[in-house]
């Protein structure tokens, strides 16, 4: 599972990307033996050629160690490595995000007496800017004119997409605007990032907006153009464009990938429209596009938004065709289907779900052990909250506010009221550097009552303010909804959001 932004090539991860980066050029072999530094004759260009030939497989096995220890061995052996030498070595680094090690490279092959080439620079580039660096990155860029050489559209577009994949439009829109400046002629690739910028946050119109300067440049657009607009809808819940700019996809020839129709479902999960995102996903099915993970998530977060009476088992049903589909077990789809539960009330449910995720190997992480919190802690139910509490910590999985959260509703919701456990709890939760934010904060003053609150946040908290209880909603006739639980607190709404965090930014 993933964001949409996680599936689609960066600016940097096209063939001529990868080939201006010191991967293997149309020459082949003989391209690198004729790139090594003048050595003695041809017996030392030959080693060279086999020295980097030697780094090459290590790194398409996915083996950087042994890649790093071929170069390391021939420098011990008297070899002298070439510049493709250590760009390839850079490329292992840029390809794990791992700028740290790739300056550690670019330093040694300096001081081995090797020039790097404007190759060498740009996936310093891509080092930084997949290390979420753009400051770096820039600083990379820079340094390509201070050795005077000259950036090309890859250095740009990759400076680009280091602020793009932030969400920083400004700064996007700024390295294009320079990029134009300096001569070089943007590509398709650049304006995508751009536009990638405004659809991390959700940001429609200005998606939109770049799509027309796109189309004004004559520019192609592409199945990431149309994805990346389409996902800029589903943060912001907007089925209507979405769809809008999936039937322009269409029109364009271009067929939905699984990312496409995952960013639909997506955008009809935020909107908490379930049948919407159910006629997607079988209209993907349908187009001959074959699900994963995420698809699968997206509906189950479909059915965890649109509360209803049998949406925890609509959940659950998700995940068995998902499982029958021969989809990998995957932790955030389990996640969605708890979170479902949770929310629809539905504690057996969830704890049953809980207990198949441990079944397939799967490790919790607190969003799941959250949410199965959730409706057990609505019950008043605290021994078995804190039975999940001491199952979380022997999985040495650390607790945060939303769990602390429910757990202070679960002391409050008891019958008795549970205070000192409840002010044992927060006492060892602020020790261990959990945050009393409001909701948090709220679930103590409605556990150990606000007077003693009040106490408490002066002698723990700088004397913090208790915030006020919550109202409660009328309920039909003009009765308070709620019963005995009292209203929740928004930290419900943005406790439930955790849990799916991973589908719609990429872990």
């Amino acid at each position: 599972a993933g964001s949409v932004s996680s599936r689609k090539a960066p600016p940097h991860s096209t063939s001529r990307g990868v080939a201006a980066r010191g991967g293997r050029t149309a020459q082949g072999t003989a391209g690198v033996g004729q790139s090594a530094r003048k050595g003695p004759g041809t017996v030392a260009i030959a080693a060279a050629a086999k020295c980097n030939q030697a780094i090459d497989a290590a790194a398409r096995e996915g083996n950087f160690e042994k890649a790093g220890a071929a170069l390391l061995e021939f420098e011990r052996c008297g070899g002298q490595p070439d510049v493709m030498s250590y760009n390839l070595l850079l490329r292992c680094c840029a390809k794990m995000g791992d700028a740290d090690g790739a300056e550690r490279w670019f330093k040694r092959m300096e001081a081995r007496g090797v020039r790097p080439t404007l190759c060498s620079f740009n996936t310093m580039l891509d080092a930084c800017a997949k290390a979420n660096r753009a400051e770096a990155c820039e600083a990379w860029l820079k340094q390509i004119a201070d050795r005077g050489l000259e950036a090309n559209v890859i250095s740009y577009a990759t400076a680009i997409y280091a602020r793009a994949r932030r969400g920083d439009a400004v700064g996007a829109e700024d390295w294009l605007t320079r990029m134009i400046a300096a001569g070089v002629e943007p590509d398709s690739v650049s304006y995508n990032s751009v536009i990638h910028a405004y659809s991390v946050k959700g940001n429609v119109d200005g998606a939109e907006r770049w799509l027309k300067e796109m189309r004004a440049h004559n520019m192609e657009t592409s199945v990431a153009t149309y994805t990346t607009l389409i996902d800029a809808c589903a943060k912001s819940g907007d089925i209507v464009r979405a769809e809008k700019w999936l039937a322009a996809m269409l029109e364009e020839g271009l067929e939905p990938n699984v990312v496409t129709f995952s960013a639909m479902i997506d955008a009809c999960a935020k909107a908490g429209n379930r049948p919407q995102a159910e006629f997607w996903h079988e209209k993907m099915t349908e187009s001959g596009v074959q699900p994963n993970a995420h698809s699968y998530s997206a509906v189950i977060n479909a059915c965890a938004k649109a509360v209803s009476s049998d949406s925890a088992e609509a959940a659950e049903r998700w995940l068995d065709r998902s499982e029958k589909a021969g989809i990998p077990s995957d932790v955030v789809m389990y996640s969605g289907v708890i979170d479902a539960c949770g929310k629809a009330g539905d504690a057996e449910r969830a704890l049953r779900v809980f207990h198949r995720m441990r079944a397939h190997g799967l490790k919790p992480h607190i969003q799941a052990y959250a949410a199965l919190a959730r409706p057990f802690s609505y019950r008043g139910d605290w021994i078995k909250v804190e039975g999940i509490a001491q199952t979380m910590a022997a999985d040495r999985v650390a607790t945060n506010e939303y769990f602390l959260y429910a757990q202070l509703v679960a002391y409050a919701v008891s019958r008795p009221r549970q205070q000192d456990r409840a002010e044992q709890c927060f006492r060892k939760a602020l020790a261990e550097g959990i945050p009393a934010n409001d909701h948090v904060v709220g679930a103590l003053a409605r556990a150990v009552g606000r007077a003693r609150c009040t106490e408490l946040m002066d002698e723990l908290c700088n004397g913090r303010g208790v915030p006020p209880p919550p109202q409660r909603r009328m309920g039909s006739g003009g009765s308070r909804s709620g019963g005995g639980t009292g209203a929740r607190f928004d930290g419900d709404k943005r406790e439930s959001r955790v849990g799916h965090s991973a589908v719609a930014s990429g872990t």
